[in-house]
């Protein structure tokens, strides 16, 4: 049972959002596994099994391997993730988190060597715009 209907009960700023995430996925230059697995990981911070199904389908897709979405959970721990994915996949847990800024600042470090500054902010986006609908799909009471 769902809350509310963000859709319904605030039709235009669905509609912004729905416009900002559409803007996003077609002009950003990461290749679509990585924004997907990304998806996935924030969206499994963040519980909202509605955001990590829908993303994990994506990922699959687009050519994602099931063993990524296997071992996602304990991604520091398995050898199936590639140095570019895990400079990602931690940068989105720093700013899901938001916990500490030592170790923000340590990650963005990290992002240098592997993506370009636009990347950094394309990526930094799509960690935003997911953790917004994560956050809205938790608050409905979305299930997957």
């Amino acid at each position: 049972m769902s809350r509310f209907e963000f859709a319904k009960a605030s039709p235009v700023l669905f509609k912004g959002l729905y416009h900002a995430s559409t803007v996003f996925e077609t002009n950003n230059t990461l290749a679509k596994t990585l924004v997907e697995i990304v998806k996935c990981r924030v969206s499994q911070m963040n519980a909202c099994s509605f955001c990590l199904r829908m993303h994990r389908d994506d990922y699959l897709k687009h050519g994602g391997e099931q063993d990524k979405i296997d071992m996602l959970a304990v991604w520091r721990n398995a050898k199936d993730f590639s140095v570019e994915e895990r400079a990602a996949l931690d940068w989105a847990e720093k700013l899901t988190s938001a916990a500490d800024a030592a170790a923000i600042d340590a990650s963005f470090e990290a992002l240098g060597s592997h993506f370009s500054e636009e990347q950094i902010s394309e990526l930094t986006t799509g960690i935003a715009l997911i953790n917004a609908w994560n956050r809205l799909g938790i608050a409905q009471h979305q299930f997957a």
